[in-house]
């Protein structure tokens, strides 16, 4: 667990992580479909976020869905999202 840290002008692989009260500045933030990392009280500022690996993949599939499915997979992904957003 980092607890308390100020990052700045780094890229960061969040995959396993564990980070409390941390501050992350001016950052790259990379998740890669790993172990989820856990991240509490963070404040994040000019940060970007990008997913590789298995993370990229598994969004690239749920568009093929989206997209080549018609109606079934649209509805397919709203409901994830909903699910999402009842989180």
């Amino acid at each position: 667990m980092t607890t308390g840290k100020t990052f700045k002008d780094e890229s960061i692989h969040l995959d396993g992580q564990a980070y409390e009260t941390c501050t992350f500045e001016n950052c790259t933030l990379i998740f890669s479909g790993g172990e989820i990392p856990t991240v509490a009280g963070c404040e994040f500022r000019d940060c970007q976020w990008r997913l590789e690996g298995a993370a990229d993949r598994t969004v690239s599939f749920l568009k093929s869905l989206y997209h080549v499915l018609g109606e079934g997979g649209r509805t397919l992904i709203e409901a994830k999202f909903e699910v999402i957003r009842k989180a």
